[in-house]
């Protein structure tokens, strides 16, 4: 009776289980049902599986070492002096002497990982950068253009390392540690300055580079990891820039960054690219500097308020929502172009609606600026700042290429404050050509 009894409850178990489920099943609506695929497929590099991984050899050019995996020895040279030559030729325009030692490893895959993770411990004045070389395509210009973390990433943690560890002339970084369960934090107030000068250096890099790299590359290359939005970002920052802490809130830090690197050029294109080069000849004179001694400094090199500089910048708001074209984005959306960037919204009653500017517009220069990115759109509406009007190249589906005005809304009340440029043939120097040398790609 009891085994009777226990598979008539199974069953009726059952029998309810089996109605429960298929009422809910009928009352269940079509966004409650989703299907959900996901990839956690991590290349991980550390300090254990480093041993592992067998290298033919080393090069070194200048302070620029290169290990390689069999059959990568020619490669190995050809980075490690691509390397050091960029290092001189970011030392010679910025004047910063970059002392912190670059150790590359090309490592070769079947496909170059998409997600990584790279922990090393190194020495304070060595900074190790990993770059992929997929297996045959592993010629020096592919190494080069189709690792995005080169130069830019690279070149800034190499200045702001050799910052804060160089021999001569310290700039004090904000400094973090627990204390009694409390988390302690020292802000110095430097991180505009060493930021924004690494991110200036690694976009210098970024521009020489851009220039060596060959056509059938190129459209690699503009995948750099770059801070794409300086001026629009130094816009709403403005002189908040001053007080950014290494402690700073995550949500911000990509903001603070671009208007970091915004500040530089600003600085670099009003009054002279060779002001960048005063002002770390007057940070090397010192043992150390804080944040208040680095505004005491530009505001003496440039001859005005830098922070009044940053407060009173203004950059045109377009209304205008864009993407990097890219070949994927090209086939999908049905265009002929491959580069430039693309309109995928555009604000009602804006400066781009005004102007006739579509959705689905691919803009491809900006006054006599070519745009190819992002950054490129910014740098030529940043020329084109002053004016009424720009004028923009774009390719339009249908249509051909078009060339529109927008209207450029400017503040009457403020503007670029009064500051002065060096004479360089009274000092004995000569002077760079600043914008059109800086921004041209």
């Amino acid at each position: 009776m009891s085994l009777v009894a226990l598979v008539a409850l199974a069953a009726g178990c059952r029998t309810i289980n089996r109605g429960i489920t298929e009422s809910v099943l009928e009352r269940g609506t079509a966004d409650q049902w989703q299907v959900r695929y996901g990839s956690h497929v991590m290349y991980t590099l550390t300090n254990d599986t480093l041993p592992d991984m067998e290298f033919e050899g080393s090069v070194i050019a200048g302070n620029v070492v290169v290990r390689y995996q069999r059959g990568l020895g020619p490669q190995a040279q050809c980075v490690a002096d691509r390397t050091a030559g960029l290092q001189n030729e970011v030392r010679e325009r910025t004047g910063i002497a970059i002392s912190t030692r670059t150790t590359i490893y090309l490592i070769r895959f079947d496909q170059r990982p998409q997600n990584y993770s790279i922990t090393l411990t190194v020495e304070p004045n060595e900074f190790p950068l990993p770059l992929f070389v997929r297996a045959e395509d592993e010629s020096c210009e592919a190494i080069i253009a189709q690792n995005h973390i080169y130069p830019y990433l690279a070149m800034h943690e190499l200045v702001e390392t050799s910052l804060v560890w160089r021999t001569e002339g310290r700039v004090l970084p904000d400094l973090s540690w627990e204390a009694l369960g409390l988390n302690v934090h020292m802000n110095n107030y430097t991180r505009w300055f060493r930021d924004g000068l690494a991110n200036y250096a690694g976009y210098v890099a970024y521009a020489i580079v851009s220039k060596q790299v060959p056509s059938e590359q190129r459209l690699h290359y503009r995948q750099t990891l770059l801070h794409i939005h300086p001026f629009t970002s130094l816009a709403k920052v403005r002189d908040r820039l001053f007080s950014w802490p290494q402690s700073s809130a995550t949500g911000q830090e990509r903001t603070y960054y671009n208007a970091a690197l915004g500040l530089f050029l600003l600085i670099a294109d009003t009054y002279g690219e060779q002001t960048i080069r005063y002002i770390v000849s007057e940070i090397s004179q010192r043992e150390m500097v804080d944040g208040r001694d680095l505004v005491e400094i530009v505001n003496r090199v440039v001859g005005t308020d830098v922070r009044r500089l940053a407060a009173a910048f203004e950059f045109p708001v377009l209304g205008v929502e864009l993407e990097r074209m890219s070949p994927a984005l090209a086939l999908n959306r049905g265009v002929d172009l491959r580069e430039g960037v693309f309109v995928t919204a555009v604000k009602d009653d804006s400066a781009a609606e005004k102007g006739g500017l579509k959705e689905k517009d691919v803009i491809t220069a900006v006054g006599s600026t070519p745009v190819a990115t992002l950054l490129d759109f910014e740098l030529g509406l940043f020329r084109a700042r002053s004016r009424r009007f720009v004028s923009m190249t774009v390719h339009r589906q249908g249509a051909g290429v078009l060339t529109v005005d927008l209207p450029l809304q400017r503040s009457e009340s403020t503007g670029t404050p009064p500051g002065r440029r060096r004479n360089p043939l009274q000092e004995g120097r000569i002077e760079f050509s600043h914008l059109s040398r800086l921004f041209t790609h």
